[in-house]
């Protein structure tokens, strides 16, 4: 048995030891949330929401160290990472519009500042060093990224509680907040140095102007939101099918009794519509001011994911309408909290407050629009699931009031169950070892410096060993010859005590190849492989995403020699767990229970017959 798995099975053990404390412990929480529903003391409130900010920021924090030195454990992070150390370097254009630019800038100015601080304290004589050392392990980097998310991922939670206070009270802040807290959709994405998190928070601070807005009628709290509109715009252009639920509010706001009243000084919505529409167009520009001054680079890469989103992404898995509802909310939400959300919109639009419809408006707007197309990652519904968590808030404890409440309490923890179950689920798998990190270091410890390997499958499901100073010679020279960018591999072989050793020639098989690269091949036997000085063959296969050619591994089950298996599962097979097969992330949305650890299952043959 496995250390991780032992200490697991021990944990376990150990619940079962203190059941009755636990059931104690179970009875104090159901009387705390109790008193909330009865409306509680303040102080209640402090602690409750401090206790379900200290959740959703635990959540968050644990296993954001998954897969890590390796950089392909979660798709996206390292375009990130790379495009933000260039603009770092001086170069301020990104080169690159299929996201917008706020984030690389942002992230940027924290990889600036790490620098600065490891100077100042001399972990870094200089910025070779630091180069060397993101070359070397680059995991720093990625933490960084990743733990800004989580906190951002956290900080939403506490926006949350602002809105559903002003929505409906107290009790409807905490009781959104504790939802949000423990959306496994969220807890999930909140550990990866991606930008639907980071855009999300922006859009719920936008909100909590436009409340106030709502509130007051005052221009400077327009002209907030429409700031963070722009902020959130320039960090993912999805979220500008939200924008027009801000632009409701000056509406509602004109037509509202209030405006009328004698002795009130002239309201001129359209004045603040046109200063929102501009201070969120300036927002905008000066974060991706580049769409702007590389406009045609900005113009092929936006055609391109409208052409994505529109098509879908290989596979064709229907239309975000029908797959959003199905599997997306279903899991990330839990059923019954979708389905509470559900009924909570209803209610919301018969109460048809303003705040109400501003929140309807943008739920209804971003799902309409978002599921009309057949890319159906499951992080495009991250804007929304913090807005329904608000929406079933409000609801919640508007039915507090009307039923005692120890029921309600018990009603909002079982909402809660499934979401927390799946996170902790979730983090479990992240705490241990991930297959690709322990392929690496078997190679690393086992195959002598210049080893020659073959590896069958991905890159994301690769395991990651640093590349020999023939490989990456090899590689600038083709990548230049195919027209494409070098500059970190030219990087690379410039500075001093790079590539870090071990390292070995590594020839990935492919199904294709568009760039001509020499050590990527797609037509080869294990003749081949062994006329070429290659001793071993590594090989990947999941359920999720795998490419082998079933007669290649014939032959290498046949000839070559099984030395080492790591697997991800806990027993034979992936059993129950569902994985998103348009996402490389090698852990499951549900069944989390059969999964062990992150990775594919990875098998290294020797294929020496001498």
């Amino acid at each position: 048995m496995s250390r991780s798995c032992a200490i697991y099975r021990t944990a376990r053990c150990k619940g079962t030891t203190h059941s009755r404390r636990d059931r104690s412990e179970g009875r104090v929480t159901i009387i705390l949330m109790a008193r909330l529903m009865g409306g509680g003391r303040p102080d209640t409130h402090q602690w409750l929401l401090l206790a379900i900010l200290t959740v959703g920021v635990g959540l968050r924090l644990w296993g954001i160290s998954f897969g890590l030195p390796n950089i392909n454990c979660r798709p996206d992070e390292s375009l990130l990472v790379h495009k933000a150390l260039a603009i770092a370097s001086g170069d301020l254009n990104p080169h690159f519009f299929n996201y917008p630019s706020f984030q690389f800038y942002l992230l940027a100015l924290l990889y600036g500042l790490y620098f600065a601080v490891g100077w100042a304290l001399g972990v870094f004589a200089g910025v070779e060093q630091f180069e060397v050392g993101f070359f070397t392990d680059p995991s720093a980097f990625y933490l960084l990224g990743r733990a800004s998310s989580a906190l951002v991922g956290g900080g939403s939670v506490a926006i949350v509680y602002l809105l559903g206070r002003g929505m409906g009270g107290t009790r409807a802040g905490l009781l959104s907040a504790a939802f949000l807290a423990t959306a496994f959709l969220h807890v999930r994405d909140s550990h990866f140095l991606t930008a639907d998190v980071p855009a999300t928070f922006h859009l719920l601070v936008a909100y909590v102007f436009t409340w106030r807005y709502i509130d007051r009628a005052r221009l400077s709290s327009v002209l907030l939101a429409a700031v963070f509109f722009g902020l959130a715009i320039s960090t993912k252009y999805n979220i500008a099918l939200i924008m027009p639920s801000g632009l409701l509010a000056v509406w509602l706001v004109a037509r509202s009794p209030g405006m009328a009243s004698p002795g009130r000084a002239p309201f001129h919505p359209w004045r603040h519509a046109i200063c929102a529409a501009a201070a969120m167009a300036i927002s905008f520009a000066a974060t991706s001011p580049y769409v702007l001054l590389d406009f045609p680079t900005f113009l092929r890469d936006f055609q391109y994911e409208q052409a994505h989103f529109s098509r879908g992404h290989g596979l064709d898995l229907g239309v975000g309408w029908v797959y959003h509802l199905r599997v997306t909310l279903f899991y990330g939400l839990g059923w019954t909290l979708t389905a509470v959300s559900a009924a909570a919109c209803l209610w919301l639009a018969r109460r048809r407050q303003g705040k109400d419809l501003v929140l309807l408006t943008g739920i209804v707007l971003y799902y309409l629009v978002a599921g009309a197309g057949k890319s159906v990652f499951l992080r495009y519904m991250i804007p929304v699931v913090p807005l329904l968590c608000l929406a079933a808030g409000v609801w919640v404890s508007h039915l507090g009031a009307a039923v005692r409440g120890r029921w309600v309490a018990l009603a909002a923890l079982a909402l809660m169950i499934p979401g927390i179950s799946a996170s902790l689920h979730h983090n479990r798998i992240l705490s241990n070892a991930d297959t690709r990190l322990q392929a690496a270091t078997w190679i690393d410890q086992q195959l002598p410096a210049g080893t020659r390997i073959a590896m069958v499958g991905s890159d994301f499901g690769d395991p990651q060993v640093h590349r020999s100073r023939a490989w990456l010679e090899e590689r600038l020279s083709d990548v230049r010859q195919a027209g494409l960018p070098a500059r970190r591999l030219a990087r690379q072989l410039a500075l001093d005590g790079l590539p870090p050793e071990p390292s070995f020639y590594v020839v990935e098989l492919r199904p294709e190849n568009p760039f001509h690269l020499r050590s990527v091949w797609t037509d080869f036997s294990l003749d081949d492989i062994r006329n070429a000085g290659i001793n071993w063959v590594v090989v990947q296969e999941h359920p999720m995403i795998s490419w082998i050619d079933p007669a290649f591994l014939l032959q290498l089950e046949a000839e070559a020699v099984l030395t080492c298996l790591f697997g991800p599962f806990e027993g034979e097979g992936a059993g129950s767990s569902l994985f998103d097969p348009i996402d490389a992330y090698y852990v499951p949305y549900a069944g989390l229970a059969d999964v062990r650890r992150p990775g594919p299952t990875i098998r290294i043959y020797n294929v020496d017959n001498g």
